[in-house]
């Protein structure tokens, strides 16, 4: 710093008195930048990352259920408990009639039974999970779905009726997404 003028490291006011050098109103505008990133998440604790992660679980839950079918040729499903917020993975009993679910399918990760709720401290002023279920013919029990061996998606009771389209919406704070499996394909996709 040594041919650096004395003007270029202290601004002085036109009077001549003593300023700020560049270094401290540096050093001032990198508090206020870290107090506002601190501040702000803190403010609007939700993003639309959020609404992905929510809808991203409810997907994997049902995704998890068709795989589970075709991998072990026995009827795996879902179900949903919309009241709840919630999403479960079952195995299907098939000795009786109407066949009934065993919670007894775990979570490939956690090791836990798999079992996804919404977080409610992301939930907005309306009901946060909202389906629309479509069957090829009447169904006893709705937001209840198992998948055959080759992966096709049915009602529970009774079993013989085949899934037409199975939507899941998703509405947190700050934004909606939604689920849908396709009853033909068996396929998952979110919108």
């Amino acid at each position: 710093m040594k041919n650096v003028p004395v003007s270029l490291l202290r601004f002085r006011s036109r009077r001549g008195e003593a300023g700020y050098t560049l270094v401290e109103l540096v050093i001032v505008a990198i508090t206020l930048a870290l107090i506002a990133a601190i501040a702000v998440p803190v403010a609007f604790p939700g993003n639309e990352r959020d609404t992905d992660l929510v809808t991203e679980e409810f997907a994997a839950a049902i995704r998890f259920a068709r795989s589970e079918s075709i991998r072990t040729g026995q009827p795996h499903g879902f179900r949903l408990l919309f009241d709840q917020n919630r999403i479960r993975v079952f195995s299907a009993d098939m000795s009786g009639s109407p066949w009934t679910w065993i919670w007894d399918v775990y979570h490939p990760v956690t090791r836990q039974l798999y079992d996804y709720s919404f977080p409610t401290e992301l939930a907005g002023p309306s009901d946060p999970v909202t389906q629309s279920i479509v069957y090829r013919g009447t169904c006893n029990r709705n937001g209840v779905v198992y998948f055959d061996a080759n992966g096709t998606p049915w009602c529970l009771d009774p079993e013989t009726v085949l899934l037409e389209s199975f939507r899941i919406d998703v509405t947190t704070s700050v934004g909606q997404a939604s689920v849908t499996l396709n009853g033909i394909t068996g396929r998952v996709t979110i919108q």
